[in-house]
């Protein structure tokens, strides 16, 4: 016989001492639809060895038994393993074919237990203590309940769940272990049982109480026993299940909610969204109302004190947004500094308007952030989008509040938008000029016009201000206003700049071959100005056309300048060290100061055309261009006035000591062609 271990043992010992009973321990075989459908045994006494004849060992499949016996046994062991419980049966024994071996078997999880008797007899006494050895050293615990409820047996492993002795609960109410919080569920199920029928399995979940404050999540199945002989009782099976309910309870928690700041993702904040629709429908009077909030400067927050800072602002206002709103509504992150708020059960768009004041006003600062100033402020602006009845579905709202958001945005930031169809017109026709505007750099939409500059000391256009355009199809010849806001929100401004670049080179190079000494001024974004990849290809563009580098001026203006400062002084440098010149475009309109013109390395000033309007107006106005003109001159700078309207002004730059001018009065901007008749 095989070294008994593990749970086997206290009943193997129980009865190996009586040779004239037998006992086999098997466990379950599924197939791969979890089906049951056969048995492996494990352990085998003596007795039972001599009994059911040879074969009978170890590792034998139960189907495999010679003699048929197996076959006989098999259907029986599935059932009572799919139906739950212990049955009486008996088998043609291995000797003596004239006499019957009785056979008990109880099932407790995946094994099951065959207990043998050869005398036609029940053995009961041998068969108790085999049966009691069995459930006693069992992992899962036993719990033998009367009609009334009332406990009668509860197997020691019991005391591991609950903390105390089970034999407290004898003569008690099954209900007595059980959490308060489920005692409903608990009778209900046990309920269930009473009304099954004999093999029906009722499972149920609930808690348990561990000790005085604690609790145990246990599963159970119950089977109806009442009317089976020498049983007369309900039999529940349960076991701890607390470690798998949290583990399943945390993945859940992770799935729907955000794991920096706790709150719902976008996930559970759709499915809300679509139960407060629901309810909505039901109720003619009732709205909701979706928030999109977007944090108005959370980008400087993580450029200049770090990731962990903004992490710990999107914390704040998480907790901020929680304490505005009111208890039934729900806050969610939908990802990076944009959050999300619910309202349901709103009257009227008035309701809805100040509950989006009282959120925006709970974002805005201050705050306080570790390695940042004592206070840091935040703005916010925030998109709403109310329902209407019918309602309309929730992938339509959010997008409604997304592009209420949009319009917040675009107009001036830190205030609330309502949705409304004229919003969605514009988005139809902002989605629609994207789409246009991606197929417009690979279809050949996109041209430059050039603006002449004149030398006020040689008399003649010396260069041109390359000016880009789109030739529509369908809205004729666009100006830039009209549509690289677009594209720096969609990404497609660097793409646009590298086709700016390379086209204007190229006309630089057209011109040399033609035999004209033209240069020309590209214009520079911000964005542009601090892309990495643009001076590889500046370098790239001079090498594969051979022009002077000189004959290419990099225009950057005081916004792009005053981004970075360090930045800027750094490409500067950089891109004329391979020869082109950089000017600083609309000097005097934004934040330049002019010691700014001692630490930027660039090679000419152009005056904002505001300078020129104001010529002649008064002297003051005079006497500041003039003294702008002489600080670049003694600086090494060169200057161009532009916005020259009149033969007047340009007579009076030119008596100023401005080095060229550009201007309507010089030549509007042109095709290249008209350029080169214009200048010849």
């Amino acid at each position: 016989m095989a070294e008994p271990h593990g749970i086997d043992a206290a009943l193997l010992a129980a009865l190996d001492g009586h040779p004239a009973h037998g006992a086999v321990v098997a466990h379950v075989v599924r197939d791969g639809d979890g089906r049951v459908c056969d048995f492996h045994v494990e352990r085998v006494t003596g007795a039972a060895a001599r009994l059911l004849g040879p074969g009978l060992e170890p590792g034998v499949p139960i189907s495999r038994l010679a003699g048929g016996r197996g076959r006989e046994l098999l259907p029986k062991l599935i059932r009572l393993v799919t139906e739950g419980g212990w049955a009486q049966f008996r088998l043609e024994p291995g000797e003596d074919p004239a006499e019957r071996v009785a056979v008990d078997v109880i099932v407790v999880g995946d094994r099951v237990v065959c207990l043998l008797d050869p005398g036609g007899t029940r053995g009961l006494a041998v068969q108790e203590r085999g049966f009691r050895a069995l459930v006693e050293s069992a992992v899962d615990v036993v719990e033998v309940i009367d009609r009334n409820g009332v406990i009668r047996y509860v197997s020691p492993g019991a005391s591991a769940v609950l903390g105390y002795p089970p034999e407290r609960l004898l003569g008690r109410h099954f209900s007595a272990k059980v959490d308060p919080r489920d005692q409903v569920i608990a009778q209900e199920a046990f309920d269930r049982v009473l009304a099954a029928r004999l093999g029906e399995v009722i499972e149920a979940e609930f808690r348990v109480r561990h000790g005085d404050d604690e609790f145990r999540w246990v599963h159970a199945r119950g089977s109806n026993h009442l009317q089976t002989a020498g049983v007369n009782a309900v039999v529940v099976n349960w076991q701890d299940v607390t470690v798998p309910l949290e583990l399943r309870s945390r993945l859940e928690y992770a799935a729907t909610h955000d794991a920096l700041t706790g709150l719902a993702n976008r996930s559970l904040f759709t499915d809300h969204l679509e139960l407060a629709l629901a309810a909505a429908l039901r109720h003619t009077g009732s709205r909701v109302a979706v928030f999109f909030c977007d944090l108005d400067r959370f980008k400087l927050v993580n450029d200049s004190l770090g990731h962990p800072a903004g992490d710990a602002l999107l914390r704040q206002v998480a907790g901020r947004l929680r304490e505005a709103v009111r208890p039934g509504d729900t806050v969610a992150r939908l990802g990076g500094d944009e959050f999300a708020v619910l309202c349901p059960e709103l009257m009227d768009e008035a309701q809805a308007g100040g509950l989006a004041e009282r959120v925006m006003a709970a974002v805005e600062g201050p705050y306080r952030l570790e390695g940042g100033p004592q206070d840091f402020f935040v703005g916010t602006s925030v998109g709403v989008a109310i329902s209407t009845h019918p309602p309309q579905g929730a992938e339509q709202l959010l997008r409604e509040a997304d592009t209420a958001l949009y319009e917040a945005k675009r107009r001036g930031r830190n205030r609330v938008e309502l949705f409304s169809g004229r919003l969605s017109d514009s988005l139809t026709d902002r989605l629609r000029l994207e789409s246009d505007l991606r197929r417009a750099l690979e279809s050949g939409q996109l041209v430059l016009q050039y603006q002449p500059k004149l030398d006020l000391r040689k008399g003649r256009v010396v260069s041109a201000e390359a000016l880009l355009r789109w030739n529509h199809p369908g809205r004729g010849l666009l100006l830039p206003a009209a549509f690289l806001p677009l594209a720096e929100e969609t990404g497609l401004l660097t793409p646009i700049g590298e086709w700016v670049l390379r086209t204007g080179i190229e006309q630089v190079a057209d011109w040399a071959h033609k035999g004209l000494d033209l240069a020309v001024q590209i214009n520079f974004s911000d964005q542009e100005l601090n892309d990495p990849a643009m001076l590889p290809l500046i370098e790239s563009m001079l090498a594969q056309t051979a022009i002077d580098p000189a004959k290419l001026d990099v225009e950057i203006t005081e916004r792009a300048a005053a981004a970075d400062l360090d930045t800027t002084i750094e490409t500067v440098r950089a891109v004329r060290a391979h020869g082109p010149h950089v000017s600083l475009d609309d000097f005097g309109t934004g934040y330049c100061s002019l010691t700014w013109l001692q630490q930027i390395p660039v090679d000419t000033v152009k005056l904002d055309q505001t300078f020129t309007m104001r010529l002649g107006e008064h002297p003051r106005s005079t006497a500041i261009i003039e003294s702008v003109l002489r600080l670049c001159a003694a600086l090494g700078l060169q200057t161009v006035a532009e916005g020259v309207e009149t033969a007047a002004q340009l007579e009076q730059l030119r008596d100023l000591g401005c080095d060229t001018a550009q201007g309507f009065f010089i030549g509007r901007p042109m095709w290249a062609p008209d350029l080169e008749t214009a200048v010849r």
